[in-house]
């Protein structure tokens, strides 16, 4: 048997990573606005912080909200258009990173049931 990461972790550690990344470069980027705008983001970090799955799909709708604002970004601003674009590809990255995140922790209990449990007990 091989001690292989769960897909669940490295999906997570993905959700995270772009998280991080969105709530850094919005008050880089737009300064006092993008620190209001990035406030929302802040709502669900707990959550994907623990791993919960319910937090991680509602969480995907939030994120929906920043790809449709940052491709608008990008199509009405030509000066800031590869920043947009960078920050949407990576709303899109969570947004999918963040779907899969939840299909693969249902997939993982059902075949290892014990093991889901150990994890909502630590």
């Amino acid at each position: 048997m091989t001690d292989a990461v769960p897909l669940s972790a490295r999906l997570r550690a993905a959700v995270l990573a772009c998280h991080a990344l969105l709530l850094a470069a919005l008050p880089v980027a737009a300064g006092l606005a993008g620190g209001l705008l990035a406030l929302p983001l802040l709502a669900p970090a707990r959550g994907l912080w623990l791993g919960r799955p319910y937090t991680y799909a509602w969480c995907s709708l939030l994120v929906l909200f920043y790809v449709g604002a940052f491709l608008m970004e990008a199509s009405t601003h030509a000066a800031r258009r590869p920043l947009a674009l960078a920050l949407a590809g990576v709303a899109t990255l969570e947004f999918c990173a963040l779907l899969l995140y939840v299909r693969a922790r249902s997939v993982e209990a059902t075949r290892n049931p014990s093991a889901t449990a150990a994890q909502k007990s630590a």
